[in-house]
C-alpha cells in the first residue's frame, strides 16, 4: 500500500483488490472476498423489506392524520369561544340584572 499524504488520500494500486482482473472482494475489515456475501445481501435485502414495511405504515398513519383543513376548522371554532372578558361580562350583567330584580322595589321607591 502507498504511503498516505498529508490529505489523507491514498492512491490507487494496481492489483489492489476490486480492480479488474485485480483479485478478489475485500470486505470492510473482516478480511472476507466473494464467499459469505450472497448471505449479507441477503441480511440487507430482508432489513431492506421491513424498512418498506415501516414506511407503509408510516404513510398509513400519515393519510389517517387530520389535514391542514380540518385544523383550520378547529381554529376557527377555538376562536369563536368565548374568551374571559366576554364570560366576564355576561357574569356582571347577570349578577347586575339578579341585584335589580331583587331590589325592584327600592328602585322604584328611590325613583318615585
Amino acid at each position: 500500500m502507498a504511503e498516505e499524504s498529508s490529505n489523507n488520500i491514498v492512491p490507487f494500486q494496481k492489483g489492489d483488490a476490486g480492480q479488474a482482473g485485480g483479485g478478489s472482494l475485500s470486505s470492510g475489515g473482516g478480511g472476507g472476498t466473494f464467499n459469505g456475501m450472497e448471505a449479507r445481501v441477503k441480511a440487507l435485502e430482508d432489513d431492506m423489506k421491513k424498512i418498506l414495511q415501516d414506511t407503509a405504515e408510516i404513510k398509513g398513519m400519515l393519510r389517517a392524520a387530520p389535514s391542514a383543513v380540518d385544523f383550520g376548522e378547529l381554529k376557527g371554532r377555538v376562536n369563536s369561544l368565548p374568551t374571559t372578558a366576554k364570560v366576564g361580562t355576561l357574569l356582571a350583567i347577570a349578577v347586575a340584572v339578579i341585584t335589580i330584580a331583587t331590589r325592584w322595589t327600592d328602585f322604584l321607591a328611590a325613583v318615585q
